[in-house]
């Protein structure tokens, strides 16, 4: 519920003729109360080392053909990585994977796997070994926007397994409740 004066659209608009926006708190408040899932995305990096990140700007986009969407800020030290490999895969965490999240959120240590057994470096590209789902996709292209590069990918492998999945709303992480997770689809 919004409280306060009502907003005149055309007036807010001039005011913003800088372009600069909303205040970046303001606005990151208001994104924090948006629940996202998390997952982490991987690549084969420098002669064949892991490097992954966990993300929660995923989006699905298209199923047919199936394209899914991410980003990554444009000063991360992994960009480039990220940005020249040709294929990418994306790991649904499960609601026991806080560790793992925090692990590859931190900058200092997404090229250093947890532990042998957290990534499976086997195929086209690593995945978090208990995940919830994993997509295996090719680039199919990459658009700088605002302070983003936002890379877009096509799925050709898709593995889903039954669990409930991590969430992130009002920074912290949050099991979603898996009474109704996989068990009942085709697909697992």
């Amino acid at each position: 519920m919004r409280t306060g004066p009502a907003l005149d659209a055309a007036a807010v608009i001039a005011a913003d003729a800088d372009g600069t926006g909303p205040d970046p708190a303001a606005l990151r408040h208001v994104f924090g109360q948006y629940p996202t899932g998390v997952a982490v995305v991987a690549v084969h990096g420098a002669a064949g080392n892991p490097v992954a990140m966990t993300i929660n700007s995923f989006t699905t986009l298209s199923l047919r053909p199936p394209l899914v969407a991410w980003s990554i800020g444009e000063h991360a030290a992994d960009l480039p990585r990220f940005r020249d490999a040709p294929h990418f895969g994306i790991s649904v965490l499960s609601s026991a994977q806080e560790a793992v999240a925090r692990h590859f959120a931190d900058p200092r240590r997404r090229r250093t796997p947890t532990g042998t057994d957290v990534l499976d470096m086997a195929g086209a590209a690593p995945r978090v070994r208990d995940a919830v789902g994993w997509l295996l996709c090719t680039v199919e292209r990459s658009v700088p926007v605002g302070d983003h590069l936002l890379i877009l990918g096509r799925v050709v492998c898709v593995e889903a397994a039954p669990g409930a999945a991590l969430a992130y709303h009002r920074s912290r992480y949050t099991p979603i409740d898996g009474r109704a997770d996989l068990e009942a689809s085709p697909w697992t």
